[in-house]
């Protein structure tokens, strides 16, 4: 049963339980309730007592597997924001060499004042998006697309 989906898993239950009450309850009432208006209302109270009797069991199945959830969820939260740590970091350390390279390129006489200010241009859209997508508190890819490529 290890195997089966979470909805097979609850159906199954749900239907062997309520085989075997109706056939385990009404072979006992028949047994010990000889009174026919007796045995009808009995049966209208173990009706009452299966219906609570699988809500309960309804709501451990499912309060189960919704635990694991939202486990397996703020796992994946705590990896994604890891990894974006990760990322922002490599980044900006690109970005300071980025900087330093700039430096050394502005002390030299080889590069002109229009590829320094587009090396000037590219860092700060680099460094925008960075911080837009360190702060991405949704996780879902059009989210994350979104804080990448503004409209």
């Amino acid at each position: 049963m290890r195997y089966l989906s979470f909805p097979v898993k609850v159906s199954l239950i749900y239907a062997i339980f309520g085989i075997l009450w109706i056939f385990l309850s009404d072979r006992l009432l028949e047994w010990l309730i000889s009174d026919v208006a007796m045995l009808s209302l009995i049966q209208t109270m173990k009706g009452w007592i299966y219906v609570f009797v699988t809500t309960l069991l309804l709501y451990f199945l499912v309060n189960t597997d919704y635990k694991k959830l939202l486990a397996r969820e703020r796992e994946k939260r705590e990896i994604f924001d890891a990894t974006m740590a990760a990322v922002q970091h490599i980044l900006n350390n690109f970005l300071n060499n980025m900087l330093l390279f700039k430096m050394a390129a502005e002390d030299s006489q080889d590069f002109d004042k229009e590829t320094l200010d587009l090396y000037d241009d590219v860092i700060h859209e680099a460094e925008t998006q960075i911080k837009v997508l360190s702060s991405t508190q949704e996780l879902t890819a059009k989210q994350i697309h979104q804080s990448i490529y503004p409209k």
